[in-house]
C-alpha cells in the first residue's frame, strides 16, 4: 500500500467512525421510544462495537 493509499484509507476509516458516533447520538435521542426488543438489539450491537473499539484504544 502506498503512503497515499494508506492516508486515504485512514481518512475513510475516520469518516466511518464519525458516522458511527452520529448514529449513537441519534440512537440516544430515540432510545426511550424503542421497544425492549429493539433496545436489546441495539445494546448487542453497541457491545460488539465497544469490543472492537477497545482494541483500537489499546
Amino acid at each position: 500500500m502506498t503512503p497515499t493509499e494508506r492516508s486515504n484509507r485512514i481518512s475513510h476509516l475516520k469518516d466511518k467512525m464519525k458516522e458511527l458516533e452520529a448514529l449513537f447520538e441519534e440512537t440516544e435521542t430515540v432510545f426511550g421510544d424503542l421497544t425492549d426488543e429493539e433496545k436489546r438489539s441495539l445494546k448487542g450491537l453497541a457491545s460488539a462495537i465497544e469490543y472492537h473499539a477497545s482494541k483500537v484504544k489499546g
